[in-house]
């Protein structure tokens, strides 16, 4: 399959004609590379917790689990130190010597006891331990050599609340070789001269690796370094040291940004007036840093409170912008992310909303929803014929960039037809829409409606006046009247067979289709020269030229389908014409359609149904779950194929390029319905799409399709013979 990305311009010339290259300048240029790389990385902000360090120690607190990828999850013990370093560790020895200390607690719970330890440390710098004796977990504060020394520390603890006693504790001291034998072992920094290895390995405090993996993960709450951690975090190799860090997202950043800056008290207005300049700023970091954010390592991620989350979630994607670019570009004080201003608490005390607070110190500003801010750009447009042109549209937006190609197609151009066409002329088959386009000698397309594995078309199909299939829970369609005039309509259908000699009519449930026990179904020169074997309690029923030939009953007979007839099928269980077989020879039936709106009326030559609606009158209009689409088809970003009507009448036939993180992300429904109206459609429908969507000019494929597949039909553009 040849993609129009690799062509050179030469070959661009030669396959479409009298190209005209044009590169316009961006509308808007908010994505430049920085953030670029960042969304085309699934957005993930790492902010390391300090600086990289040759080695970690943790300890479990309480619910804390290491992950790593291919081994078990393994649970840090509560209260026990763990190492995470590169290569080995080299182990220092200590001995213990008796000190003093205070103890102010003691529990048979050790997560009481560790929660007890923390409120002490949001007051003492000391050492704070929870150590394990006789069964229980006791709190042990201050380590020093002299009983005077603990004795005035117990005097600063009982004005802060904490009451204790003076007691005996163990200290540790470490020793060179030349010092003597160690009582215990205790892993220490890795020398600098260590060889170092590709991933980490995580260690007991006596030194056993336990696991090795180029990154660990821990989720719980521990200490790292003596610093209180509760999330989920990551470690990772740097050079010769381990990079701790957390893994987050823009809008929880944002929370934890206001909780660093407010107390939990402050005016909800003031918390969301900041939380639009923090992220705002945020974006200018992503863009000169890169997804790794250094200047933030002294945020504490610890719990979030619900506060700084809501007041986050309620400005979710606000940002201020100023002439097609994000404020930050503009004012240089949004560059930094400095503290609250202020006034900003006085003003939302003072009954401003957080609109009115940004407007007061940014007046020049606009408040814009990142999700709706899109770079775009007209990679360059190609005259295909007179009448016909296309065109490619590169965007860039914040969930990620966007590749769209478009014909359009002046229908006043009287040598130029459009009309649906069915792979290989026949219902059963699929065929590469670049070979539908050279058989039919066309010079553009793209594909067509559903259809099913086997290439049976999934709705209607309507073609020179002859239904070849039904359409599908009145799904939306494109109706090709004999003046070539075109319009959307959700078309519905009953078909009936009657036998008016007999006074006898009978309702027709499908057309060439397979047909169930209860049904009758229609086959007719569309599917092919014969009809599918036919099954035990089945029978056909021939007409040609409006006469019935005759019934088949034998299970396993093909049935030959007459070229200027029909053969209808009668499920096992559809009992009404059994009775009426020996009548039924000679006599006179008619098929008869039954469409809303009535396409004989409406001088309809052809119609292809596909689905939902997108447009009408100028405005987005989403049928889908009124057309009973599957939430794969209503959900989410895909490669998508979609014609428009403008008000001057001319069509768009439209492809969006999807599941490509680095070319095309494609696009929803809603995203497809806004670009066709941006286009100038007033009235458009969606096509069949995933990896079906592809355009195809003069034999070439424009678009970068998914995958390759083989399709039931297309629409095609062809010219009449001179």
């Amino acid at each position: 399959m040849i993609k129009l990305k690799s062509f050179t311009l030469k070959i661009i010339a030669f396959v479409l004609v009298f190209l005209t290259l044009a590169v316009v300048p961006v509308s808007a240029e908010y994505y430049q590379s920085g953030l670029v790389d960042f969304i085309q990385s699934k957005q993930q902000i790492t902010v390391p917790i300090f600086s990289p360090t040759a080695e970690i120690r943790l300890q479990a607190e309480g619910d804390a689990v290491l992950t790593a990828a291919g081994a078990e999850d393994f649970r840090l013990e509560a209260g026990k130190e763990y190492y995470i370093t590169q290569g080995e560790v080299e182990l220092k020895q200590t001995e213990l010597k008796s000190g003093w200390g205070v103890q102010i607690m003691a529990s048979s719970s050790v997560e009481n006891a560790h929660e007890f330890k923390n409120q002490v440390k949001i007051d003492f710098e000391e050492q704070i331990i929870v150590k394990e004796e006789e069964e229980l977990f006791k709190v042990l504060a201050g380590a020093f050599s002299e009983r005077a020394g603990a004795e005035k520390f117990q005097q600063q603890l009982q004005e802060a609340g904490f009451n204790g006693w003076v007691r005996e504790i163990e200290l540790q001291n470490q020793l060179s070789e030349s010092e003597g034998t160690a009582a215990e072992n205790q892993p220490a920094a890795q020398s600098a001269n260590q060889e170092i290895g590709e991933g980490l390995n995580f260690y007991s405090a006596e030194g056993e690796k336990i696991r090795e993996a180029h990154v660990f993960k821990i989720r719980g709450e521990f200490e790292a370094q003596d610093k209180k951690m509760q999330g989920e975090f990551q470690f990772g190799p740097l050079g010769s040291s381990v990079l701790f860090s957390y893994k987050t997202e823009l809008e929880e950043l944002t929370a934890y940004l206001l909780q660093s800056t407010f107390n939990a008290g402050a005016p909800e207005e003031a918390l969301k007036a900041q939380a639009v300049l923090y992220r705002t700023s945020l974006l200018y970091q992503l863009e000169t840093q890169g997804a790794r954010l250094e200047n933030l390592s002294n945020l504490n991620f610890g719990r979030l409170s619900p506060v700084f989350k809501e007041a986050a979630a309620a400005t979710s994607g606000q940002v201020l912008v100023r002439n097609n670019e994000f404020y930050y570009n503009s004012d240089f004080s949004l560059k930094n992310l400095s503290r609250p201003r202020a006034g900003i608490v006085p003003l939302a005390q003072a009954d401003y909303d957080y609109q009115e607070i940004i407007n007061y110190y940014y007046d020049r500003a606009e408040m814009a929803e990142l999700n709706e801010l899109i770079d775009s750009e007209l990679k360059f447009t190609a005259r295909i014929n007179r009448g016909l042109h296309f065109k490619e549209i590169r965007q860039m937006s914040w969930s990620g960039p966007r590749v769209i190609t478009v014909v359009d197609y002046d229908l006043s151009v009287e040598e130029l037809n459009l009309k649906p066409v069915l792979a290989q002329g026949v219902v059963p088959g699929r065929e590469d829409l670049g070979d539908i386009i050279r058989s039919h000698s066309a010079l553009a397309g793209v594909n067509g409606g559903y259809f099913h594995y086997s290439g049976r078309p999934l709705g209607l199909l309507y073609l020179d006046g002859v239904l070849v299939s039904e359409p599908l829970y009145q799904r939306t369609a494109l109706l090709i009247d004999q003046d070539k005039g075109l319009s959307f309509s959700q078309v519905d259908w009953e078909g009936e067979f009657e036998v008016a000699e007999l006074a006898e009519s009978f309702k027709v449930n499908g057309v060439n289709r397979s047909a169930g026990a209860q049904e009758a179904v229609v086959y007719n020169s569309y599917y092919g020269g014969e009809m599918p074997a036919l099954a035990e309690g089945y029978y056909d029923i021939v007409v040609r030229s409006g006469e019935i030939l005759g019934t088949e009953t034998e299970a396993g007979i093909k049935t030959p389908i007459p070229p200027d007839g029909y053969v209808l099928r009668v499920g096992a269980e559809k009992n009404e014409l059994i009775n009426m077989i020996p009548e039924l020879k000679d006599k006179r039936a008619e098929f008869k359609n039954k469409f809303s709106p009535e396409l004989k009326e409406k001088d309809i030559l052809y119609a292809v149904g596909g689905g939902p609606r997108l447009l009408a009158d100028g405005e987005i209009k989403i049928t889908g779950e009124e057309e009973k689409f599957q939430p794969d088809i209503l959900n989410g970003r895909a490669p998508r194929t979609a014609l428009g009507l403008t008000s001057d009448n001319h069509l768009l036939m439209l492809t969006i390029d999807g599941r490509q993180e680095k070319l095309s992300i494609g696009m929803s429904l809603e995203e497809t319905a806004q670009i066709l109206k941006e286009l100038g459609a007033v009235e458009a429908m969606n096509l069949d799409g995933g990896a079906s969507a592809r355009m195809v000019i003069r034999g070439f494929t424009m678009n970068s399709p998914s995958a390759d597949r083989l399709i039931s039909n297309g629409v095609i553009i062809d010219q009449e013979d001179e």
